[in-house]
């Protein structure tokens, strides 16, 4: 695996995102019959832990290449549930909600994460790194130019601010009610009502109410 620098891995970030919010409402389209938004910001259509996932994925392939497809498989699927586990775990600490719960299945952990997730993404990682790996890292090469380097200076700072603003919009949605001062704040009240905000994030349930 050549050397991937913030540029590169940034790229891989968003592609990430962006592709696993689209695969979310295409499965919702199958299996329920419509499409459901699966975004985890209040911008763009971006779903983060698959771009973190996207991430772990890509810099475990490159330890991985020359091991067995048992080691693969079970590397993939742990990178990928300790992201899972590790996303929902933070998500409830610092929101006081969950937006996935797999209670319902067979040899979970708090809900966090279940078994036959993680049979899924160690097939899939194991796909990958077969499949995808070798062309994805020429790819990934190649972004070193000026315009690939502006360019994802100021989409990093986009998804910054974006971060910064779901974060406060997921705040005050929890806490609803309570009155403030700040012109920051009441913009996020007036523009993240509650409609808005379950339009966005239909799947999130906060665990204190």
């Amino acid at each position: 695996m050549g050397k991937a620098d913030y540029v590169a891995l940034f790229w891989l970030f968003m592609a990430g995102s962006a592709l696993g919010f689209i695969a979310e409402g295409l499965w919702c389209v199958l299996t329920d019959g419509h499409w459901e938004n699966h975004s985890s910001t209040v911008w763009g259509p971006f779903c983060i832990i698959y771009g973190v996932g996207a991430l772990a994925v890509y810099l475990i392939s490159g330890l991985l290449r020359c091991r067995g497809l048992a080691a693969q498989f079970a590397a993939f699927s742990l990178s990928w549930e300790a992201a899972e586990f590790f996303g929902s775990l933070f998500q409830e600490l610092r929101f006081g909600s969950v937006s996935w719960d797999y209670s319902a299945h067979a040899l979970n952990l708090g809900g966090r994460v279940g078994f036959k997730m993680a049979l899924m993404w160690g097939v899939l990682g194991v796909a990958f790194i077969r499949l995808v790996f070798p062309a994805l890292s020429r790819a990934l090469a190649r972004l070193r130019g000026k315009g690939a380097r502006v360019l994802c200076a100021v989409m990093s700072v986009f998804m910054a601010a974006n971060l910064l603003v779901t974060s406060a919009a997921i705040v005050r949605w929890r806490d609803r009610g309570e009155a403030s001062d700040s012109p920051f704040v009441q913009w996020i009240d007036s523009t993240y009502d509650d409609s808005t905000m379950l339009g966005i994030f239909p799947n999130m349930v906060f665990t204190d109410r």
